[in-house]
């Protein structure tokens, strides 16, 4: 995982450096949506049985950064994820670039790495609930005039981790819960 957000930051640089900077400005993009995925779940306490089910939960995004190029954008994400058994808020560095499209209408690609940490999660009694590694790369359709406000709809994979310690039971000597949310993203959102 560390040498895949390596990667991104030297290519990201490399793309930066060949891009003629013709004037920085700020740039935003706030988003928010639904995570969607299939879990599985395994049950030990019943003969090590197995159950799966749909999830959905709720996202919410901003990536704010400065305009590096006519299509590359690099900035910070800050976001909160409402996941059933956990409340985490992603921090990551991102990447906004703008692959193909026409004068109001635009594809573009987006890449966020970092890590999540649970400030807002509120666990039960002795369990310990902590983010992890986060990545999500996707695609999205800018609509809008350039240099003005666009509407953004965009489709990502978000891979998160977390780690729940939880009390132990009968003669256990710890017990722990590491997670991994993989989920499909579908946000809406406002760019300028």
């Amino acid at each position: 995982m560390k040498k895949t957000v390596l990667l991104m930051l030297l290519v990201t640089a490399s793309i930066a450096n060949a891009q003629t900077v013709q004037r920085t400005r700020f740039v935003n993009h706030t988003e928010f949506g639904g995570l969607f995925g299939r879990v599985k779940y395994g049950y030990s306490d019943v003969g090590n049985s197995e159950q799966v089910d749909n999830k959905a939960s709720l996202t919410v995004q901003t990536f704010n950064g400065l305009q590096l190029g006519r299509k590359l954008s690099v900035g910070v994400t800050l976001g909160m994820d409402w996941y059933k058994a956990a409340l985490l808020n992603p921090i990551a560095g991102g990447v906004r670039y703008d692959l193909l499209g026409r004068r109001n209408v635009k594809l573009y690609g987006t890449v966020d790495a970092g890590y999540a940490f649970a400030w807002f999660h509120d666990d039960p009694d002795n369990f310990d609930t902590r983010g992890g590694v986060m990545l999500n790369p996707g695609l999205g359709l800018k609509v809008g005039k350039p240099e003005a406000a666009a509407f953004t709809v965009a489709i990502s994979y978000k891979r998160q981790e977390a780690h729940v310690t939880k009390p132990p039971l009968w003669n256990q000597a710890e017990r722990f819960e590491d997670r991994i949310y993989n989920r499909l993203a579908l946000r809406l959102g406002i760019s300028f």
